[in-house]
């Protein structure tokens, strides 16, 4: 049949019609499919408050307080925020992302560090630009959008089907409502992310850890309004775990703990992308780096007791082993080119000891005996000297540069961590502005520092620092700064020496409760500052009497975390830092503090400590607990519990009674401080006690010990 012409034209349109339709979807697809950056999650972390904790770390509070100088927690403390975004590289070559920017300003123009230099790190800050980098315009723009100090992009390069996170600090709470921000490869369209300031995240991945052999992953999920959830699924590296659908997970308090077996063990140091989604469609990311079970216990310093270098190094290093210390954290001064020499780290690996370094050199790059690599020490302590700045906006001025440093050595040393210590300056906004930073994030609460101001400057501060909650007050600050990443804490342990005065030791029985008060707040590492027995700051490789007690209660305190080391390792703290109360247990009487932290989903340590303390100018007075009472409430995923207590003497076993979901455990002459470890593995006692029986032979040597 010979069709008319006009039905043969509008034949002819319609294929017109279907090609082009044909041609924009391939167009669509080819350019959705060879974009190299695409967004995933977004989120704004608006800064949490620490009422109950900013007596002990906001120096006197308590008496302009008391004077009536009555004001809210955001008067005291300038609340900021940080913005995440995670992208995924959908090609098969790494991808260098370039320009991050922030509602259109490009934040790499404005934050660059180009200003006063310490130790090789310079300050950045838009505040210290002069008008033909930043105008005046750019700058009020800026400020309008939270102020922001500093941005990363790790890693980055990203790798081929890897993911990175974008992360941007904001200083304050921003005056926009919504904030977009856009991350940019060299030639390639910006991929974007609309983050609404009034809708924080509710959900958040508090910690993730890895066992020993890093073929299991401990991932631990929170709420930070304490609203239950289920979760629909979690995902690493951008492929589903399947753990949601082999059974229900469900939280308790906002709270809920997940063990992912891996196909693969992963490497040591490599980036990985986790993400989580609830079954009401909430979601949180993070992008974590492996590591094995390992806690460090370190010390730092040195002593130079022999005739060369080498038996110098010796006789430290010997030091550090007899008294169950698993790390050298550095500050060696002429030590620290033996110890990082090949000569040097195969006598620390024949003495069960890591090593902390700085700049990446041949013999330590990719050094199993490497714990970290110290980016800098104390940078809020030296911003203040950045006059050009008015004093409340110079925390954070070294970030930009100290993550140009941290990039350069990842680079050079892809397997080993970094490690920034964060001091006493500008507190408690410095934790939060630098939390994120670093791979791990050190702090270092030094009580005795604090008790001597207190004695010597300030004895109305007394009734806050009579007692060591100031160590745990900073550390749950840090712990929320820095999560899902490791927190370390760092004791002092001095005698500190000011020209016709002194100021004691710590005593065994402080040492003894920060050590314990840093494990509730959940401290992946533990060391003291320092050895060195010279200068003002007299260390505790002294001969004095009083050191020497210390050293002892320390190697005890070592033991302990050593005995449970595995479980340490991977363990999260459960409730909300800054809490006032813990969401699974209670202890009467209220004086005994329980913290309860969660090792997967069959175990339970509980962190306890006697707070019927007291230190001085002298030392120090407590009252023991003749009788105790710990009733922990049983979560859904935990079946029937065994229990036992480790504490200074060793493990004893517990007897629990069952009511209403709640078991309790009856304690008897409480000393200071003990775990109560609840578990539905039954092999676990067994384990920790065989640990236990190898550690007894080298603590009880160290009292017949020469030091």
């Amino acid at each position: 049949m010979i069709r008319s012409k006009s039905e043969r034209t509008g034949h002819f349109r319609n294929k017109i019609f279907v090609f082009l339709l044909i041609g924009m979807i391939i167009g669509i697809l080819s350019a959705t499919a060879t974009a190299e950056l695409q967004m995933r999650v977004a989120t704004f972390v608006q800064d949490r408050e620490f009422p109950e904790l900013l007596p002990y770390v906001w120096d006197g509070w308590d008496l302009k307080h008391g004077m009536g100088q009555t004001k809210e927690y955001s008067q005291i403390v300038r609340l900021g925020a940080t913005l995440h975004a995670f992208v995924a590289n959908t090609s098969n070559d790494p991808v260098t992302v370039e320009h991050v920017l922030l509602n259109d300003i490009d934040l790499s123009r404005h934050i660059v560090p180009a200003h006063r230099e310490h130790r090789g790190i310079r300050a950045a800050s838009y505040l210290l630009n002069d008008t033909t980098v930043t105008p005046k315009e750019v700058r009020q723009r800026l400020e309008n959008l939270g102020a922001p100090i500093w941005y990363q992009v790790r890693p980055n390069p990203i790798p081929p089907k890897g993911f990175a996170e974008v992360i941007v600090r904001l200083r304050k709470m921003p005056d926009e409502k919504i904030l977009v921000i856009a991350v940019k490869a060299s030639g390639e369209k910006a991929v974007t992310a609309r983050l609404f300031t009034e809708k924080p995240g509710a959900l958040a991945i508090a910690s993730v850890n890895f066992n020993n052999k890093m073929d299991r992953m401990f991932l631990y999920v929170t709420r930070s309004d304490g609203q239950e959830f289920g979760i629909r699924s979690v995902e690493i590296d951008g492929k589903d775990a399947k753990v949601a659908k082999e059974k229900p997970l469900r939280s308790s308090h906002g709270f809920l703990p997940i063990e992912i077996p891996l196909t693969q063990a992963m490497d040591y140091g490599s980036f990985h992308y986790v993400a989580v989604t609830t079954t009401d469609a909430l979601s949180a990311a993070a992008v974590v780096r492996a590591r094995d079970g390992f806690f460090a216990l370190g010390i730092w310093g040195y002593r130079n007791n022999g005739n060369t270098l080498e038996e110098r190094v010796r006789d430290t290093c010997t030091a550090f082993q007899n008294h169950l210390f698993n790390t050298h954290m550095g500050m060696a001064g002429k030590h620290t080119g033996y110890l990082q020499s090949t000569e040097g780290l195969k006598m620390l690996e024949e003495m069960g000891l890591r090593l902390m370094v700085r700049d990446p050199t041949k013999s330590t790059v990719r050094n199993s005996q490497i714990y970290a690599r110290f980016l800098l020490d104390e940078p809020d302590a030296h911003e203040y000297a950045i006059k050009s700045l008015p004093g409340n906006l110079r925390v954070g001025s070294y970030a930009q540069g100290l993550i140009q440093l941290q990039k350069r050595w990842t680079e050079l040393d892809p397997r080993t961590l970094t490690l920034l210590n964060v001091d006493l300056t500008y507190k408690p906004e410095n934790w939060l502005i630098y939390g994120q930073l670093a791979d791990i994030l050190a702090v270092d609460p030094y009580y005795q520092m604090r008790l001597k101001d207190t004695i010597w400057k300030h004895p109305g501060w007394l009734a806050q620092f009579c007692h060591p909650y100031y160590v745990y007050a900073v550390a749950e600050i840090a712990r929320w700064a820095s999560q899902p990443h490791p927190l370390h804490i760092i004791l002092n342990s001095v005698s500190f020496r000011e020209d016709d005065r002194s100021f004691r030791y710590g005593t065994p029985e402080e040492k003894r409760i920060e050590f314990y008060y840093a494990l509730a707040a959940g401290a992946k590492g533990i060391s003291y500052w320092w050895f060195t027995p010279y200068g003002k700051c007299r260390g505790c490789g002294a001969a004095d009497p009083a050191a020497r007690a210390m050293m002892q209660e320390m190697a005890h305190l070592n033991a302990e975390a050593r005995a449970v080391e595995p479980l340490l390792a991977v363990a999260c703290p459960a409730t909300m830092a800054g809490s006032k109360v813990d969401s699974f247990t209670s202890s009467l009487p209220a004086w005994l503090m329980a913290r309860t932290l969660f090792v997967g989903t069959n175990t339970a340590i509980i962190i306890l400590v006697n707070r019927d303390h007291a230190s001085d100018r002298l030392g120090t007075l407590y009252q023991p607990i003749p009788k105790a009472r710990v009733t922990f409430q049983k979560p859904p995923w935990m079946d029937s519990l065994t229990a036992f207590l480790l504490s200074k003497e060793g493990l004893n076993t517990v007897q629990l009674t069952s009511q209403d979901g709640n078991v309790t455990a009856h304690l008897e002459n409480f000393e200071l401080t003990e775990m109560l470890i609840l578990t539905a593995r039954p092999t676990l006692k067994e384990e920790v006690q065989e640990r236990w029986k190898n550690i007894l032979p080298r603590l009880e040597a160290v009292s017949l010990q020469k030091f």
